[in-house]
């Protein structure tokens, strides 16, 4: 039987290379946070997932508008960076979980989550177990996941392969959730945001 090839960047070691090496990624602006929390129609005291959290800004900005916020990514150095950035935040919390790998997390129990964020990492991920996951720990009917990704065919060719192309994305209307939204946050739309939204079982 041929082995199976992971992808590089599937490997915790390739992203905590990245992040001892200093790599920055598209910050988080004012219209996409306004986009976000518009889109997703957040509510002070929900539960939010960050998944792949990086060094935590987007984390910190639920945090601020009053969500209790679990931030996750496979990276230990981008966690260690994202605690030092925000050790006096209350009711956010990081912590080094690998989704492709990783089987359970104590705080990721079925129909308990509000809300999971995916910010540019979605590409990265083993997807069909990561969506398999995000349907079980989401509340029913009102559970909502939030993906922000690269559009491969409109992101210029250094940033294509952090993306997804427009038939992955069109794939993600799958039968699986209530609602299914997409919309821009790039001019042209070579970044796009997905809503999901109550997952079907």
């Amino acid at each position: 039987m041929a082995a199976t090839l992971v992808p590089e960047t599937r490997s915790p070691d390739y992203w905590d290379h990245a992040y001892w090496k200093g790599a920055r990624f598209l910050s988080v602006g004012r219209e996409e946070r306004q986009l976000l929390r518009a889109y997703t129609q957040l509510k002070s005291g929900q539960f939010a997932v960050d998944a792949g959290c990086g060094r935590g800004s987007l984390a910190a900005t639920m945090n601020g508008w009053g969500l209790n916020v679990l931030a996750l990514d496979f990276s230990e150095v981008a966690i260690d960076a994202a605690r030092n950035t925000f050790q006096e935040f209350e009711n956010l919390r990081f912590d080094r979980f690998d989704f492709n790998a990783d089987s359970e997390h104590h705080m990721l129990q079925p129909g308990t989550v509000d809300l999971i964020t995916c910010r540019l990492t979605f590409a990265f991920l083993d997807r069909p177990r990561f969506l398999g996951d995000c349907r079980r720990w989401l509340k029913a009917d009102t559970g909502t996941l939030h993906i922000t990704t690269a559009v491969h065919e409109l992101a210029p060719p250094e940033h294509a392969h952090r993306g997804l192309t427009l038939a992955e994305i069109n794939a993600l209307d799958d039968g699986h959730w209530q609602h299914v939204t997409r919309y821009p946050i790039t001019l042209g739309g070579s970044v796009q945001g997905i809503v999901l939204r109550g997952p079907i079982r």
